[in-house]
Parts: structure tokens; sequence; C-alpha cells
């Protein structure tokens, strides 16, 4: 029933926008009474911090699979990969994910999702540490790294959707590579990245 009201909620939210969405129209996209729905979720803001800390849980271990097989000799191409993912909103709708970065992440509904950032941070300073890059303190880096990302992905999804594209994805590689001491190759040539927030 959960999964249910998940995936109902995630069209309401993408078809009719946040403000319009409502706990009936959800319990009206799941089929089910709006009493149903209150049993597991209070309102609409608790389903979108749901649809949200899933997504994260999905990132994370994304990029802990990614990282945890890269080396030197890989990283950079494993950094281009997973920012294109990023930025195609793999593994959730684009236009949801935007719904849930303005919803959540930037009001006051964050707090229920406080620790996303730290986690990552803590896959990233192992995958550092792994991959035996040449920095001071893997933990730092991976702070500053996670900060940085997360605030540009954040930035374009919600306020710039245009720059969703190769050329971003290769300047923030270019950014993460350079910091880490890791030889960039050339970009592949720049075209559209499909799905835009």
């Amino acid at each position: 029933m959960v999964e249910h009201l998940l995936e109902a909620a995630a069209r309401v939210f993408v078809k009719e926008g946040y403000a319009r969405a409502t706990t009936n129209r959800i319990a009206v996209a799941a089929g089910v009474s709006v009493g149903s729905l209150y049993q597991y979720f209070p309102s609409k803001d608790a389903i979108a911090v749901e649809l949200l800390k899933r997504y994260r849980e999905t990132l994370i271990e994304l990029v802990g699979s990614r990282l945890g097989a890269a080396d030197h000799e890989s990283f950079e191409s494993i950094v281009r990969e997973l920012f294109t993912d990023l930025f195609r909103a793999r593994g959730i709708n684009p236009a949801l994910h935007r719904v849930l970065l303005e919803q959540v992440v930037r009001s006051s509904a964050r707090r229920e999702v406080e620790g996303f950032e730290e986690r990552l941070e803590g896959v990233v300073a192992s995958a550092l540490a792994a991959a035996e890059l040449p920095l001071p303190d893997p933990e730092v880096a991976a702070f500053i790294l996670v900060r940085v990302v997360l605030g540009v992905v954040h930035g374009v999804v919600i306020d710039r959707p245009r720059y969703n594209t190769p050329a971003v994805v290769d300047e923030l590689t270019r950014l993460v590579t350079s910091y880490l001491g890791v030889a960039a190759k050339s970009a592949p040539a720049r075209g559209s990245l499909g799905a835009a927030p």
C-alpha cells in the first residue's frame, strides 16, 4: 500500500504541481480513500519527504557502488558518469526531483531528511581513501566535494534547468578531478543529456 501511495503521489506532484496536489487527489490517483492514505502518511509533506528519502537512499547506493570500483586510473570517467546520472536524476522522474528539492530541501521540511549529506560524505571519503588519491585528509575533501556538487546540482535542477547540459557535467568533472589531482581526459562530444528537470 505504501508503495502504491508513493507512486500515485509522484504522479500527482508531477502532473498537478506540488501546490495543487492534495491528499484527496493523491488518494483518488491511488484508488483508495483519503482515510486509508492517512493511515500511512499524515500529510502530502510527509509523502514528499518519504519520496526524497527513498531517492537519496538509491543515490547513496549508486555513489557507493560506482566509487567503490574506482581507482586512480578510472576515477575521472566514473566521476563523469556519476554527474551525468545526477543531472538526469537517475532513479527518479526529473520533474519530481525538482518538486522534491523545492518543497523539501529548500523548506522547513529539510530537517526531516537531515543526515544525507553526512552519509554521502562517508561514502565518498571511503572511496577517496581506497583510490589512494594524493589527499591530506579524505574526510575534508569529501565534505567539500559533496557540498559543492550538491550545491551545483540543486542550482541546476531548481534555478537554472537550461544548464542541464553535458557542458556542465564536463565543467563539474574538471573541477572535481583537478581538485583531486586526477588527470582529466578529454571530454566527450557535447550534446543533450536527455531528460531535463
